[in-house]
């Protein structure tokens, strides 16, 4: 979900999410869920669910607080829903966590998704296994365009390999329809709702 507040309006947003929205979206299937501040009046937030059916009633209770966010967001947010494609966990975590984390998330449009499916997989999935401090990866593809995700200890992690992401996607012909935008920033309020381990794959 990307949401832009209105001006002055972000740490209102923040406190909402924080003691509102976080509890209330609690339903049965929940895995995972975070939220970031990657730029001025943007917020960033991603979750986990088991199936189709989980993410049902997440979406009922996502709408719900949406709702209650008319005087605070500058308009509708942009919602994207799918199944993941890869994944892949690298660091187990407790239920109860979920904040702290440095979070990156690149948004493309793509023609192709098993083409940019076979891209991420082959070209920037072999740096994940490289990495040091990173704790969870992943990628879909969603009414055309491509979201991959990657979580870390720190910025700082992230930083090491951010060059090496970047020279992959320069050399990226005919796979995306224009140019990656990446957004980046801590989880500033989250929750790991089960344990998070490695054969999950988020």
């Amino acid at each position: 979900v990307r949401g832009q507040s209105q001006d002055g309006k972000m740490e209102d947003l923040k406190e909402f999410i924080k003691n509102e929205a976080i509890p209330s979206l609690e339903v049965e299937g929940m895995i995972s869920i975070g939220f970031c501040n990657p730029e001025e009046n943007v917020n960033l937030g991603m979750a986990f669910l088991t199936d189709k059916e989980a993410a049902d009633r997440f979406g009922e209770a996502r709408s719900q607080n949406i709702a209650k966010l008319q005087d605070i967001l500058a308009g509708p947010p942009n919602v994207q829903e799918g199944e993941i494609t890869l994944g892949k966990i690298y660091q187990e975590r407790s239920a109860g966590e979920g904040d702290g984390a440095f979070v990156r998330v690149v948004f493309a449009k793509v023609d192709d998704a098993e083409i940019a499916g076979t891209f991420v997989k082959e070209k920037i999935f072999p740096i994940y296994e490289e990495a040091g401090g990173l704790r969870g990866a992943g990628f879909m593809v969603v009414n055309g365009e491509a979201i991959s995700w990657n979580f870390w200890d720190s910025e700082e992690a992230a930083n090491e390999v951010v060059p090496k992401f970047n020279e992959e996607l320069s050399a990226a012909e005919g796979i995306f329809s224009d140019e990656p935008t990446p957004y980046m920033g801590t989880i500033y309020a989250g929750k790991n709702f089960v344990d998070i381990t490695k054969e999950m794959e988020i």
